[in-house]
């Protein structure tokens, strides 16, 4: 019977909980106002821009080199006995200094033979000269006698026409014999005198060629002390002492230090900005500074010749950095063979903005924030590296540009900034 009436009663009152439950919830529900739906505004990064000066900074990247390289050949033959000990792979010598001597003794010899050739020749020339001398006095004695016996011949032929005899007088009373033989005492005078004048001309070239040389054996003394042509460093040496030398042989590779080169090759863009003008022809210019730098050392050099050849692989141009003292003491030494990172400043550009990379859009554009709203514009790019870009037209100063990235852009849209 019990369970008869739960049967019923569970039901009925599951039901009647149901009604007031609803009844309830429509008696006390909340009326809900509709508000508008704002638009959504992204938030965005903005900068003021402002005109300037801007400096663009060309990089390149090259290996030290020196000017040139000679090879270190004697100018005279024979035996080597003494070598500098700078003359060493990587030694560094000054202008001027010995190097290598080479035996003298050959080179002395030859000298003192040249000497007794000019006192050879010196006694020759005077002897040549006294025989001149004694010409000329058996002439002038020659020419006396001829005068005399002409005299005395033509007083012997008055003298036969006052006594009154005809023909003609014997030759020896007009002194024919005499004026012969006086004759030929001035022919031989005058021959030994041309013969003693071309003695001494022949002494004189005799004494010219001795003192060449003597000059040659003094210049070849000279030459037995190498000295360096110019302030180095050795990149090679096949020499020691006891070594037999002659002209052909090349005893060292020697590098100036005085300067040294790095060749710079830059895409012919960048080059525009560089102060090059004319010189991208090729040839010596007065060109830009030029800082190298190699971890934290740091070098100046400028800009002194371009190469003006287009390389076919690269598409790129060459400039040659020279740098002054690369070995110099004190500092550390721009080593020859070192890699170095090169920085050019480029031509000045006024009147440019500069901005973030960020703030540059596909196909040279930039979102302007005007009123509350972004604008695409388009502008001049000059000069851009991976932080910075440069727009040299299309923009004003004041202007207020976008920096923040958008997954979409609608011309006009609203954004709210942060400046």
């Amino acid at each position: 019977m019990t369970r008869r009436i739960l049967q019923i009663a569970l039901p009925v009152l599951v039901l009647l909980t149901g009604a007031y439950g609803s009844w309830w919830l429509a008696t006390h529900r909340k009326l809900i106002t509709p508000r508008p739906v704002e638009r959504f505004k992204p938030r965005v990064e903005i900068l003021a821009v402002k005109l300037e000066t801007f400096v663009p900074v060309v990089r390149s990247q090259g290996t030290v080199m020196p000017r040139r390289e000679i090879g270190l050949s004697p100018e005279v033959s024979g035996r080597v006995v003494w070598v500098s000990p700078q003359l060493v792979v990587g030694g560094l010598f000054a202008h001027e200094e010995e190097l290598v001597r080479i035996d003298r003794g050959d080179y002395e010899l030859a000298l003192r033979q040249a000497m007794a050739d000019i006192q050879a020749a010196l006694a020759g020339m005077a002897n040549a000269l006294a025989q001149v001398s004694r010409g000329e006095a058996q002439m002038a004695q020659a020419g006396a006698r001829i005068t005399r016996e002409e005299a005395e011949a033509v007083a012997a032929r008055a003298e036969w026409k006052l006594l009154g005899r005809e023909g003609k007088p014997p030759a020896l009373l007009v002194r024919d014999p005499q004026l012969r033989e006086a004759r030929a005492d001035l022919a031989s005078a005058k021959a030994l005198m041309g013969a003693s004048r071309a003695q001494h001309e022949s002494g004189r070239a005799a004494l010219a060629a001795a003192e060449a040389g003597r000059d040659q054996a003094k210049v070849n003394l000279k030459r037995c002390v190498m000295l360096a042509p110019f302030a180095g460093r050795v990149k090679s040496q096949s020499i020691g002492v006891g070594q037999l030398v002659s002209r052909a042989s090349v005893l060292a590779k020697i590098q100036p230090v005085a300067v040294a080169e790095v060749r710079l090759p830059l895409p012919m863009k960048e080059l525009e900005y560089l102060e090059l003008g004319e010189s991208l022809r090729g040839g010596t210019i007065d060109g830009p500074l030029v800082m190298l730098t190699t971890g934290d050392d740091e070098w100046t050099g400028q800009i002194i010749r371009t190469e003006g050849e287009v390389e076919t692989g690269t598409r790129m141009m060459a400039v040659v950095a020279r740098v002054v003292a690369p070995y110099a003491a004190g500092k550390t030494a721009l080593s020859f063979g070192r890699f170095v990172m090169a920085r050019i400043e480029g031509e000045p550009m006024a009147g440019v903005v500069v901005l973030p990379r960020a703030a540059m859009r596909e196909g040279s554009v930039v979102y302007v924030l005007r009123e509350g709203k972004l604008f695409s514009r388009a502008v001049k790019l000059s000069w851009s590296d991976r932080e910075r870009v440069v727009i040299g037209l299309g923009l004003k100063g004041g202007e207020q540009v976008c920096l923040s990235s958008l997954d979409s852009f609608v011309e006009g849209m609203e954004v709210r900034a942060n400046e």
